[in-house]
């Protein structure tokens, strides 16, 4: 007879590993993204497009990933956490990779040749602290397996809940490097207005890539305090 059994065997599907997965798609995209950022400022933009189709599968495979998840998570499937915070936690998690994807796609729009080597850093600076947030957010996520292997634990739920603010703390930094940004732009006297604007839409969209990763951790600690 079999005495000990997994949590799959006692409550059906579980969507924890799936979760954990899509989180490392959303940050490969992340890096894909600072990538083409990186091709971009070169000129090399047959890397741009390459770069935005790679992004485009990855979302697509995260899409996969979070219906899967959304078709086994039945009101009549038990979970260690609940399902409304679960389901919310999951859409706030995919609004990363979508933003990676819109700005993977504004990238291949026009070929901007006026932006100062000045501004040019500092999005170079703003997608490096993005990327450092992201690599917080997957340290929070790498906690799992962790937390579902001691059922949400007291002692386990505190040690993964240190990354939320920290991570909290980063998308401040992001937000501080955006407004740098935005006034550099909108004082940018030499450059073409449709430069200028195209920029402008690039930030707004980066910071919602660091807005959604501190959301999703949110989400995260409310998910397994909530339980």
């Amino acid at each position: 007879m079999k005495f000990i059994r997994s949590v799959t065997d006692v409550f059906g599907y579980s969507p924890f590993k799936a979760l954990r997965l899509h989180a490392e798609i959303c940050g490969r995209a992340v890096g894909l993204l600072q990538k083409q950022f990186h091709a971009y400022r070169k000129g090399n933009f047959e890397e741009v497009e390459k770069l935005r189709n790679e992004i485009d599968d990855l979302e697509h495979e995260a899409d996969n990933i979070k219906d899967e998840i959304r078709s086994n998570i039945t009101n009549s499937l038990m979970l260690l956490v609940d399902r409304h915070d679960l389901l919310n936690f999951l859409t706030i998690q995919d609004e990363i990779i979508n933003y990676c994807e819109h700005v993977g796609h504004m990238l291949t729009f026009r070929k901007i040749k006026t932006a100062p080597k000045d501004i040019w850093d500092e999005f170079d600076i703003l997608l490096a602290k993005i990327m450092e947030a992201v690599n917080e957010y997957e340290k929070l996520m790498d906690h799992i397996a962790t937390l579902v292997a001691s059922s949400f634990s007291k002692k386990e739920v505190a040690e993964a809940l240190l990354h939320v603010p920290e991570i909290e703390n980063l998308e401040h930094e992001c937000d501080m490097i955006q407004i740098g940004l935005h006034t550099k732009l909108f004082n940018a006297d030499n450059m073409h207005p449709l430069d200028a604007h195209l920029m402008i839409e690039w930030v707004v969209h980066l910071g919602e890539i660091a807005n959604n990763t501190a959301r999703a951790a949110d989400r995260f600690r409310i998910m397994v305090l909530s339980r």
